[in-house]
């Protein structure tokens, strides 16, 4: 291709501006994290059956619920990196047929120690989904969508766990564990088919990393090696990178636990077994909400210290109502609400404080790891403060995490490469 040829195709010189936002293909890369969620909710749904089917110990069968955020965890950030160096969109169709591959392999209920080897694969693929697919949705994205397209993709695991808990439950009394997983293999093929045939990245993108492919392949494999290793120091030095992570931390260190204990609480049952399907629900519409907010009237930072502040006020109304059943599911309801407003406010600032391709995958990155890690201690460090000082306890936990994720989102609130 001559010269000439070569401008005529790249992007404008505000490249930062997609023409258009292709809306199916955002919808599709949010629906690939949709499938990505399930592959924890899948194993949550189905973890009384696995009990049974296998006759394990309830810590045996924790290990495989856990195994596949625990890979984000160890490679979440080395999984952003790679992303933006092997090509968001490959590794994205890559990480989905895997995850398929092995879901359908766990439908033939293998031994206990290969399903959770199978585990730690799909750990692998869900962290390829969850690195990728939000670089792609922003890159195909006008800037003035930008927000919403992220708040939109902070919803994408509570609505998988209402999904499975909804459908899930159905499809293990019609035909037990081997028809979830089999359902759950096939659901990604028409997304996968849709995605290899029409999500174009944006031109922009194509070329720097195909410049970027070229550079590497001149270059040997030692310093290929070493520039990747920059790269990883490098996101854990850049606070514009590393904030939306820090900020997701706090998030998900009470957010699973919330879900899990609040509902607990209660001594009424109706009550109990209602939020137990509600409070998913409500946090997803609050995760949306955050990319409303933060695309016309506030900035990412200010809607995360507004949403901290809100869980904080909420869980204290939650806990003091504890013996109103009418009090304590309205409040509930309210911190989830404002629990969802978090998750969406780091999403939507990752766009805002990070604007190359490759940081974004980085940034993304380390929103799957700094999530992840904060998704495995959460639950036995609430459990603990249950046990040892009842319900003040979680309260005081509560408190302290939104006090930790205030100061970050204040501290967010500096930088602005808008």
């Amino acid at each position: 291709m001559d010269t000439l040829s070569t401008k005529a195709n790249l992007p404008p010189a505000n490249a930062d501006d997609v023409l258009s936002t292709q809306w199916l293909s955002v919808i599709m890369l949010w629906l690939a994290g949709v499938y990505a969620a399930m592959q924890f909710a899948k194993f949550s749904t189905s973890f009384d059956s696995l009990l049974a089917h296998y006759q394990s110990s309830p810590s045996t069968i924790s290990i495989g619920l856990s195994s596949v955020g625990i890979m984000g965890l160890i490679f979440g950030t080395v999984a952003g990196v790679l992303s933006g160096k092997l090509g968001h969109k490959k590794v994205l169709l890559a990480s989905l047929l895997l995850g398929s591959s092995l879901s359908f392999l766990q439908s033939f209920l293998p031994d206990i120690e290969y399903l959770l080897f199978s585990r730690i694969l799909e750990g692998l693929s869900h962290l390829g989904v969850v690195v990728s697919a939000p670089t792609l949705m922003i890159s195909i994205s006008e800037k003035r969508h930008q927000a919403i397209c992220m708040g939109l993709w902070g919803t994408f695991f509570g609505v998988a766990f209402a999904l499975m808990g909804w459908f899930g439950n159905q499809l293990l009394h019609i035909g037990g564990l081997s028809l979830l997983y089999q359902s759950h293999a096939i659901l990604i093929l028409p997304i996968f088919i849709y995605l290899s045939l029409y999500l174009k990245p944006s031109q922009r993108d194509n070329v720097k990393e195909q410049t970027q492919a070229k550079q590497e392949a001149s270059i040997n494999q030692l310093e290929v090696i070493h520039a990747f290793i920059k790269d990883l120091v490098s996101l854990y030095k850049n606070p514009t990178s590393l904030l939306p992570g820090l900020v997701f931390l706090f998030h998900t260190s009470m957010f699973v636990s919330l879900l899990t204990f609040i509902p607990r609480l209660s001594e009424d049952l109706d009550t109990k077994n209602q939020l137990f399907i509600v409070l998913p629900l409500v946090s997803i519409a609050g995760t949306f909400l955050a990319g409303v907010l933060a695309q016309y009237w506030f900035t990412a930072q200010r809607v995360g210290t507004l949403a901290y502040a809100g869980v904080a006020f909420f869980s204290l109304l939650t806990f003091i109502n504890i013996d109103s059943p009418t009090h304590f599911y309205a409040f509930a309801i309210c911190l989830l609400i404002f629990s969802g407003l978090v998750a969406g406010s780091a999403f939507a600032m990752i766009p805002v404080l990070v604007k190359e391709a490759s940081e974004q995958a980085k940034s993304n990155g380390a929103i799957a790891q700094l999530g992840n890690l904060g998704a495995s201690i959460g639950p036995p460090v609430f459990a603990a403060t249950l046990v040892r000082f009842d319900s003040l306890g979680m309260m005081l936990a509560i408190l302290a995490l939104c006090f930790a994720g205030g100061c970050m989102t204040l501290y967010a609130s500096r930088f602005n490469n808008e």
